[in-house]
C-alpha cells in the first residue's frame, strides 16, 4: 500500500509543484508538491476507508522521511515546513487550496 501512496504522491506532487513552486523556488516547490501528493493520497485512502488513522500516520511519516532524504540538497532558506502526520497534511493541503501568497516588496 505504501508503494501506491508513493506513486500517486509523486504524480500529483509534480503537478502541484509547477504552480506552487513559482513563489518559493523550484526546489522548495518540488518538495512541497511531493509532500502534498503524499497528503492527497493519504487523504483519499482515509476517505475510502482503506486504512486506519494510525496506519495512515505511519505511511505519511515514512513517505515524508523518504522525501527529506532525497531533498537533502534543497537549500534550508526555502523555509520548508515538513509534514509529520495527518494533521500536518490537513494544514498543508489547506495552504495549497488557498494558493501561494504574493511576494512583498
Amino acid at each position: 500500500m505504501a508503494l501506491i501512496f508513493l506513486l500517486i504522491g509523486a504524480a500529483v506532487g509534480g503537478v502541484l509543484a509547477i504552480g506552487f513552486g513559482a513563489g518559493m523556488g523550484a526546489a522548495g516547490g518540488l518538495v512541497m508538491g511531493a509532500q502534498a501528493g503524499v497528503c492527497l493520497a493519504a487523504d483519499t485512502a482515509r476517505e475510502k476507508g482503506l486504512a486506519d488513522p494510525e496506519t495512515l500516520n505511519a505511511i505519511i511519516m515514512q513517505s515524508i522521511a523518504t522525501i527529506r532524504t532525497k531533498a537533502a540538497a534543497v537549500p534550508s532558506e526555502t523555509g520548508i515546513e515538513w509534514v509529520q502526520d495527518a494533521d500536518g497534511c490537513a494544514e498543508l493541503l489547506e495552504k495549497f487550496s488557498d494558493g501561494p501568497k504574493p511576494r512583498e516588496g
